[in-house]
């Protein structure tokens, strides 16, 4: 059960997981010995539970955001591991995308790790019918170079000028992805019956005029994919196989789509609708369309990272991306909460004020609780310097230093045990992230309290 619940820990935060079972084990061990000394067991349990969160508490209002570049590359460094270079091709990569970007890991055997940079254009409406789908499996839609139609009217058969548009694009047998505001049943049959006998690569995608916002989607795609946007009737009559706009690939799911552009395509068209949508959030009172005109500028500089692992074997590059998916997860947890000082020295901070808010808070058996927490979040730190310090010399040193390290409130400093100092924690990149520890000291919480539970019934 532990393994289990901590393996979830370490799938999450990428961090944490020696930390917790120690913390843990601590309070499950000594929270036996509690329940057979006293008959008041529900107290120690409630006392363990109260502090516990008291202590979440403190923590998430110390927490230290990602505010600075520098910061944000001490915590990849933390994190990433420094095999070829792999902590630059990172920071390069977040660069690029933004903190919150889409980056992708994958591995390429027999060659050096490389980072592959992607613009992509996304839209938040997928394909139209599941026949569409060229994926069975993963139930999704890849062309590779395919047309785009745009419409802003409803797709019909009406005058045959779809279907004179279509048939110079199965002679030249590539794909084709018709987006439109709505389409009859007709042409929707039609569309699924060409794909289903494979005569034609075709999907559909619906965007419907609902609101200002959603007409922009179509204009934006058409600036993006170099497409004639068809606005009327006189539109369609005009309307050649080289007014369809063109993109290296294109990816449907059932709620998104995702455009990647070929490159060179009216860049300068885009940067200088960006700059008109930058001025117009900076003149505009409204927040709902400053909201709306930033989420296009973004998406029209959209870019996708993809980093490949290299390796000279398959094992070395599995290897080293399963490090590197892990190491990515536990930076992330870092930038979404924030970080605190590492190596249990947040945890060591913490003592002095749980034991004032436990005597003003509890009372009875549900102290004793209180103090097997206390007890528990010095466990790690304790841990590790029992690996540092002579044996026998252990004690006396250990206590002195753990008395002065708690008397360190300042939450840019952070414990480094290797060389013994207190160092800042943006410099030395000793850090933990407040995601990781919250989601472990909510476990722990969670799996004492069911084990004690279960222990009072058997004792």
């Amino acid at each position: 059960m532990l393994e289990d619940c901590f393996q979830k820990i370490n799938n999450i935060s990428g961090d944490g997981t020696k930390t917790f079972f120690l913390i843990l084990a601590y309070l499950v061990l000594n929270g036996f010995k509690s329940l057979t000394q006293n008959t008041y067991s529900l107290e120690t349990k409630i006392g363990i539970t109260k502090t516990l969160n008291y202590a979440l508490k403190v923590l998430n209002d110390k927490s230290l955001p990602i505010s600075t570049e520098i910061f944000w590359g001490k915590v990849l460094e933390r994190y990433i591991p420094q095999d070829e270079n792999l902590v630059n091709i990172f920071k390069e990569a977040f660069e690029k995308i933004g903190k919150t970007g889409q980056l992708k890991i994958r591995t390429e055997t027999g060659k050096k790790s490389n980072l592959v940079l992607e613009k992509g254009m996304q839209i938040s409406r997928g394909y139209f019918s599941p026949y569409f789908t060229t994926d069975k499996k993963n139930i999704m839609v890849q062309f590779k170079n395919p047309y785009i139609l745009l419409s802003l009217q409803k797709i019909t058969l009406d005058d045959n000028y779809l279907i004179r548009l279509l048939e110079p694009i199965i002679y030249e047998k590539r794909s084709l992805v018709i987006i439109s505001s709505d389409i009859d049943e007709q042409a929707l049959s039609t569309l699924i019956l060409n794909k289903i006998n494979g005569i034609l690569d075709i999907a559909y995608v619906k965007v419907p005029q609902t609101f200002l916002f959603d007409k922009t989607v179509l204009e934006d795609l058409a600036l993006y994919t170099n497409a004639k946007l068809i606005v009327s009737s006189r539109d369609w009559k005009s309307m050649q196989k080289s007014n369809l706009g063109q993109v290296n690939k294109v990816l449907l799911t059932k709620t998104k789509s995702i455009f990647w552009a070929k490159s060179g395509l009216k860049e300068e068209l885009i940067e200088r609708k960006c700059h008109d949508l930058k001025q117009q959030i900076l003149f505009s009172d409204s927040d709902y369309e400053n909201e709306k005109r930033e989420e296009r500028r973004r998406n029209f500089t959209g870019t996708n990272a993809i980093i490949e692992i290299g390796g000279t074997t398959e094992l070395e590059s599995s290897d080293l991306r399963s490090r590197s998916e892990i190491g990515l997860l536990g930076a992330r947890a870092c930038l979404y909460e924030g970080v605190l000082p590492g190596s249990g020295l947040s945890f060591l901070q913490l003592t002095e004020e749980l034991e004032n808010w436990s005597r003003s808070n509890l009372y009875g058996n549900s102290i004793n609780g209180s103090k097997l927490v206390i007890n528990s979040l010095v466990k790690p730190i304790q841990t590790l310097m029992e690996c540092q310090v002579d044996k026998s010399t252990l004690l006396p040193q250990s206590l002195s230093k753990l008395e002065s390290l708690a008397k360190v409130q300042d939450i840019y400093l952070s414990y480094d045990i290797k060389q013994n100092k207190v160092k800042n924690i943006i410099d030395s990149g000793i850090l933990d992230s407040l995601k990781g520890i919250r989601i472990g000291l909510q476990t722990a919480t969670s799996l004492t309290y069911s084990i004690l539970s279960i222990a009072n019934i058997i004792i």
